[in-house]
């Protein structure tokens, strides 16, 4: 059991490592490689999977609602837990509910459950994204604005993968390929690019940091634990959002919190750490998901 949950999160970490190492010592302009992620081989990568002949989206409802309730509990719970404590829940919330899905969660999903995770993630993905570009942008600045939504590649690629399902369109192998190879780009990629971004937030916070280290993973795997006694689902959804309940919080927290001027440094505290505690907190989740199945 040791060896296996070693195979399924060493891999995962070793890039993430690689990333920062390298992050660490020549400190790289990222951002035209962040673009791309998010611009082409994030939306490819979802585009290859939504073509598919055996993909059919509405099997990943139950799974996307179960997501959306986790995000949006977590949000709740985090308001209280903010409140209670005195704390900013303007930069506590979006921490809270926006985990690292698509860096880190994707990866996690298909080396622990198997390739035929890969779809659950990539919904979970979408999820994640209309939630954070609509309520997390209105959490950091205080404005809805419902256009930065339709405008992100990534939904983009979902809508165009939904008309080629509903049309029943078989794509070419000529096109379908060449999006398939820029989409398995994007699994590495993330991995690297995550260890990069580590190496840019700092510890200038870390109370606040080792609290959403704790609060973060066990709240959302008991969220997903209740959500899934409410929301029926194939066992191999089921334990998708089990782990994408324990999984950190996203890098986009910290990008937004700058953007906004809201406690940036605060959410890269929470950011790093709960980054870096993920080391400790997936493994015992696998651990417990892998012996039950």
């Amino acid at each position: 059991m040791i060896e296996k949950i070693v195979g399924i999160v060493a891999p995962l970490f070793l890039i993430v490592g690689v990333g920062y190492f390298y992050g660490a010592r020549w400190r790289p302009e990222m951002r035209i490689t962040n673009q791309l992620i998010m611009d082409v081989f994030m939306p490819a990568l979802i585009l290859s999977v939504m073509i598919r002949e055996d993909f059919f989206p509405t099997q990943y409802v139950a799974l996307m609602a179960g997501g959306a309730a986790v995000m949006l509990g977590s949000g709740i719970v985090g308001f209280a837990f903010a409140k209670l404590l005195g704390l900013s829940w303007r930069s506590f919330v979006p921490s809270a509910m926006f985990k690292n899905w698509a860096n880190l969660g994707i990866p996690l999903y298909v080396l622990a459950l198997g390739d035929s995770a890969l779809g659950g993630g990539v919904m979970l993905v979408v999820v994640g994204n209309i939630l954070c570009f609509s309520i997390g942008t209105y959490i950091y600045s205080g404005k809805l604005s419902s256009l930065e939504i339709l405008k992100t590649p990534i939904i983009l690629a979902v809508i165009a993968g939904i008309f080629v399902n509903s049309v029943n369109l078989e794509v070419p192998t000529y096109l379908s390929r060449p999006i398939d190879m820029l989409g398995q780009v994007a699994i590495p990629m993330m991995l690297f690019s995550l260890g990069v971004r580590l190496t840019r937030v700092s510890w200038s916070e870390s109370s606040i940091g080792i609290i959403m280290a704790v609060f973060s993973p066990l709240v959302g795997v008991m969220l997903a634990l209740l959500v899934l006694q409410i929301i029926p689902m194939p066992e191999l959804h089921q334990d998708i959002l089990i782990l994408f309940g324990v999984l950190p919080p996203a890098v986009i927290n910290f990008m937004l919190a700058e953007q906004y001027d809201r406690d940036a440094e605060k959410v890269a505290s929470m950011v790093l750490i709960g980054n870096l505690a993920s080391v400790i907190c997936i493994p015992i989740l696998l651990y417990f998901l892998l012996s039950s199945s």
